[in-house]
């Protein structure tokens, strides 16, 4: 209303001095218990999912690598539990994806990669298996192939064949390569490696822009890929969104990658720091996608993205 402004008042409580705001932590009945990040995340099955959190080592030894996720059910929100699965060897050092194997109970939770010199453990692919509620490394192989900071992987199924979908975050470039290769289960391994070309994020773009932080695909082989902003200040602000960039198609018997020539948006989302995407198919032509983020100082959260009209 021109020429109006609305008075707010403040009303101290007894006891509560405004210049003391540690006051206001002291009558706190407790702390809130913070979701970790959610750097990368897959559907178990219902109302589950598992999640992978980019703790370093050996500076964060102690905090969670993956853990179990189930979707909330009244007001007590998500509700979250360590899983502590032995890498046979040094913890995981910067797990930033976890990507399903189709048709399956396995799931490769794939560290970011990067100079070996700083980061020594962090060039792995281990494949673990869910089983009677535990997480359990049946076997891992290093990175056959130079990369740096994976931040999105994901598996699509071709008939008998299962290709490993993958690309780097590519801060500040505008762009990166989709990258696959075929994947084999025993034993775990990679090979003939191709591109798919190039996806260019329409948003967020400029020097701290991630084009692609995270993938998944879904039973119909389309393929979805989050992009990030991260200004490098744990306290954000951050924005992100979620594309379908291309799919999965069998010419010849063989599995081949196009992507679109315009990325589909499937949602902007400003405030907040997506890593995580998760397709869920509940019944064929009942899917959704959730994602998660990394907030960094503000920890993590899953959410439904709105799907159609």
């Amino acid at each position: 209303m021109s020429g109006s402004f609305l008075l707010l008042s403040l009303v101290l409580l007894p006891g509560v001095k405004s210049a003391d705001p540690d006051n206001w932590v002291k009558k706190l009945p407790g702390r809130a218990r913070v979701l970790p990040d959610l750097s990368g995340l897959a559907w178990i099955a219902g109302d589950r999912f598992l999640a992978v959190h980019d703790a370093k080592f050996p500076e964060e030894k102690n905090l969670p690598r993956v853990s179990v996720l189930q979707l909330p059910s009244g007001l007590d929100g998500v509700r979250f539990k360590a899983l502590h699965p032995s890498f046979k060897g040094p913890e995981s050092d910067d797990l930033e994806s976890i990507a399903k194997i189709p048709g399956t109970w396995k799931y490769l939770l794939v560290e970011s990669t990067g100079d070996l010199d700083t980061k020594p453990f962090s060039n792995r692919i281990f494949l673990a298996e869910w089983m009677n509620e535990r997480l359990t490394i049946i076997d891992r192989i290093e990175w056959p192939i130079g990369t740096e900071n994976i931040e999105g992987t994901a598996v699509a199924r071709i008939g008998d064949d299962f290709l490993f979908i993958f690309a780097e975050r590519a801060h500040g470039e505008g762009h990166t390569e989709i990258q696959f290769a075929r994947l084999s289960l025993d034993p775990l391994g990679l090979e003939s490696f191709g591109s798919a070309g190039i996806f260019t994020s329409p948003w967020p773009t400029g020097p701290d822009a991630r084009p692609v932080s995270a993938i998944d695909v879904d039973s119909d082989g389309m393929i979805y890929a989050a992009s990030a902003g991260d200004t490098g200040d744990d306290n954000g602000p951050f924005r992100s969104a979620i594309y379908k960039i291309g799919a999965v198609e069998s010419r010849n018997g063989q599995p081949e990658i196009v992507l679109d020539a315009e990325p589909e948006t499937i949602a902007l989302l400003d405030g907040v720091k997506v890593e995580s995407i998760a397709v869920c198919e509940q019944d064929p032509g009942n899917m959704e996608i959730f994602f998660g983020t990394d907030d960094e100082n503000y920890g993590g959260f899953i959410r439904p993205v709105p799907l159609g009209d």
